[in-house]
């Protein structure tokens, strides 16, 4: 890796760190440089306006998860287990302190820009689709048990997910767990899918 797309990689790591602790408004340029032992100008280099850092970190957890996708689908797993390991990825989420980038972009939506807004819809949209696609598929299957059509239940899952993690914030991990217990039961997800997912 070349030097300057090193300093890019560092910069989006030390950005992402404090995007989904102290949200977009929670942080500056300074901030990443003095983290990083950089100065602001090599952080302009590469994002000129904090809504082009902004745009980039959402584009960079859009391709994250377009590439856990594509493991999980080679690895032959029922939708049941695809679905346990998402809920496990929102999970250490939650271990870690932090919240879903979404939920940092649906807090201040009246403070970012467009092109941040519209990159933020992108990624809802990637976990919509996905998640939708996966309902359907444990529907035929009947490895899941999904009540109604798949789309609204798929927009169900994803608001328990962004709300129990805001308020765990306040109310502790334990609280999140009961909010991915409840997802689960109403799934019919069992222990032995867990296990899989957490492997």
């Amino acid at each position: 890796m070349s030097a300057a797309r090193s300093t890019r990689k560092r910069i989006l790591d030390a950005a992402a760190e404090l995007f989904q602790r102290r949200g977009f408004s929670g942080f500056s340029y300074q901030h990443i440089a003095a983290q990083l032992g950089v100065r602001n100008a090599a952080i302009h280099y590469h994002f000129p306006s904090k809504a082009d850092l902004g745009v980039a970190l959402l584009g960079r957890y859009r391709d994250s998860f377009r590439w856990w996708t594509e493991q999980v689908g080679r690895q032959g797993l029922s939708s049941a287990q695809k679905v346990a390991g998402f809920l496990e990825l929102e999970s250490r989420y939650c271990l870690e302190g932090k919240v879903c980038p979404l939920g940092v972009v649906c807090v201040e939506f009246e403070n970012v820009t467009e092109a941040v807004r519209a990159e933020a819809a992108g990624l809802a949209s990637d976990l919509e689709t996905w998640l939708v696609a996966v309902l359907e598929e444990g529907r035929r299957s009947q490895e899941l048990q999904v009540e109604g059509a798949s789309r609204p239940a798929a927009v169900v899952i994803l608001a328990q997910l962004q709300g129990g993690l805001q308020l765990a914030r306040l109310r502790g991990h334990r609280h999140f767990q009961d909010v991915l217990h409840r997802v689960r039961e109403n799934l019919g997800i069992s222990s032995a899918d867990l296990m899989v997912a957490a492997s």
